[in-house]
Formats: C-alpha cells, structure tokens, sequence
C-alpha cells in the first residue's frame, strides 16, 4: 500500500465489519483479512474491472476466502447489519457526499466514517457538519508529492466548524499534524492568488470576493494561533 492507504488503515479499529466503497485494488480489504481482522470484510465497486482486479490482490495474498466482493454503486447494495465501518477513499467530495446521502441508514452512532477526499474535502466536512457529525482525527499524509486529507466521523453532535475549517479541519484536530503548516501556507496562498484575481477581473461577484477574503483571514488568525501556541505541532 501506498502511504496514503497506510494512514486510511491505521484509522480502521475491530469491529462487525468494514466496506470499502470504491476499492480499485482492494488493498485495504487484503491488509485486514491478511491481519487477521476479525470482522466481515466488504470490497465494492461500481465497475467490474477494479473489483476483479480487488480479487486478484486477495488471490495474491491468499485471503481471497475471507473478502466478499461486492459490485454496486456506493452503499446501495450493502447489508447495514454487516458492517460498522465505512471507508471511501479516492474520490471527489461530491462523489462521496451523494454516496452518503443515499444511504441514510449509515446516519447513526453505529457507524464510523473513514474519508479520504480527492477534492472538495470542505464539501465533505460541511455535509457531515451539518448532519450531525463529529469528528475524531484529522489527518494529512504526503504521498507522491501530494497532502491528502483523511476524515474520520460518527454521529454525535453537530460540530459547528469556521468557514477556514471546511478547508483545514476542525483545528484542534487538525494542528496535530507535522504537515499542517505547510498545508495551511498552501491554502493560504491559494486564497491570496484567488482574491487577487477575482479583484482584477470585470465581472468580479461580491459576495464571492468578500467570502473568500473572509476565509483567508481566518486562515491566517489561525497560523498565527498555531504559531502562539507553540506546542510543537508545526
């Protein structure tokens, strides 16, 4: 596994089960067969090529009879009563949120969310913030020159997050991560680069240009906070 699928699999406790929506490889499925995990092990997909190539890997490692290979689009033909645990990792935040949305049986204390956005990660905290989500790690991990962002969730209470921790994460989480300067740096220079070109352009909207800068001042409250405190996490 790549040191992105490391982190998603060192999120992953015991429990009734675990599905992977989205597998491609199904490398997190054969790591937990193969570690013995005592739990029933779902691999689903939406297409038959990255679900036979799931197999292969289980084939490789002799766990095959310990998966079960599902072929459905996102949740929609998962046993609830299988699983407690439900990883999507590789997809885009609005991907993910409609997988959510429609499976709203997964919306309870039973189930603990595992995800890991490839873009829109603040669509993904608003849709669990506003569901009633909280959250319990916050994670960055570089791989291939790329900070990737991995959630993990249940419902709880609503956890209210600022405008800058769509983008960041809930900050007490969040800060704990070496990565989290530079990936706060990142941000913040997006939204400057952002704010100067809606302030160039003739048909600039308002509203978005005063949102972004909002953001971006939160952001930076936010290093500075970081920075205050000092504890290392930077």
């Amino acid at each position: 596994m790549n040191k992105r699928l490391e982190e998603i699999y060192a999120l992953i406790g015991e429990g009734r089960g675990l599905v992977d929506v989205g597998t491609d490889h199904g490398y997190i499925p054969a790591a937990l067969a193969k570690s013995g995990y005592s739990g029933k092990i779902i691999a689903s997909d939406i297409n038959p090529g990255p679900l036979q190539a799931a197999r292969r890997s289980a084939e490789s490692t002799g766990v095959a009879d310990k998966i079960d290979f599902l072929l459905c689009d996102g949740l929609d033909g998962c046993d609830p009563s299988a699983i407690d645990t439900i990883v999507i990792a590789g997809m885009g935040g609005d991907t993910i949120c409609g997988i959510l949305d429609r499976a709203e049986w997964c919306m309870t204390p039973d189930y603990t969310l595992i995800l890991q956005p490839m873009t829109k990660a603040e669509v993904v905290r608003y849709w669990l913030a506003y569901n009633g989500y909280e959250f319990l790690d916050e994670v960055l991990v570089r791989d291939g020159g790329i900070i990737y962002q991995i959630i993990r969730a249940r419902i709880k209470e609503n956890t209210p997050l600022s405008l800058a921790e769509l983008f960041t994460g809930e900050f007490s989480l969040a800060r704990k991560n070496a990565l989290f300067g530079e990936f706060l740096d990142d941000l913040i220079s997006r939204f400057e680069t952002g704010i100067k070109g809606l302030e160039r352009a003739r048909d600039c909207v308002p509203w978005s240009l005063a949102l972004k800068k909002q953001i971006c001042a939160e952001l930076r409250e936010m290093r500075e906070k970081a920075n205050d405190e000092n504890k290392g996490y930077l």
